[in-house]
């Protein structure tokens, strides 16, 4: 691989077959060829039929496989140092539709939750690795997690509770007004 592709390739933490064509000045098929070589000799990393990357951290591709999503549940809790625990599986929020929720990278599963669009809310981009990627913020990763039943309540109460100067209650309440019965649910915790 040349060095020129290889230094314009890294601006791209995923890139499609369309992408290489572009920058090789060459067709599809073409690129499709070079892409399986490059994977046969390990300088490419294949993500899923047609979505490749030089990046070998799970954290930082997921939330580039698909468009709009951003990096949310436990893996953003644990991003932001609100839990110790750690995740072997990164919930990634879309509002698109996908064959494959759940893909194998490394040793990483990346899950796919889909959302509606009124829901694609309360995440931000943020510098991770030298590269841009979408992130839920704290409080909106606690309520995903818990609407995708990817945490209990309790986990959940535990979390806020460790950490009150760091999560703010009112961007809680508001995102857990997005999910019928939550805000019930948090406040019965809180202040009964």
């Amino acid at each position: 691989m040349k060095e020129v592709i290889r230094k314009a390739l890294r601006n791209y933490p995923v890139f499609t077959v369309r992408d290489l064509a572009s920058l090789l000045n060459k067709k599809n098929n073409y690129a499709y060829l070079q892409a399986y070589r490059w994977k046969k000799k390990k300088l490419i990393y294949e993500i899923e039929k047609g979505k490749y990357t030089l990046e070998e951290d799970p954290f930082l591709v997921s939330s580039w496989i698909v468009w709009p999503s951003y990096i949310s549940g436990w893996a953003a809790l644990h991003y932001y140092h609100l839990t110790e625990q750690l995740p072997f599986t990164i919930q990634v929020i879309t509002t698109r539709k996908r064959k494959k929720r759940i893909l194998n990278y490394g040793n990483t599963k990346i899950e796919f939750t889909r959302i509606k669009s009124s829901f694609l809310t309360g995440f931000r981009q943020v510098i991770y690795q030298q590269h841009e990627i979408f992130i839920a913020e704290k409080e909106k990763a606690l309520i995903d997690a818990l609407a995708a039943k990817k945490m209990s309540l309790a986990e959940s109460i535990e979390i806020i509770k460790k950490n009150k100067r760091k999560i703010n209650h009112r961007k809680l309440f508001s995102y857990a007004a997005l999910v019928k019965g939550l805000t019930a649910k948090l406040k019965r915790e809180f202040y009964d």
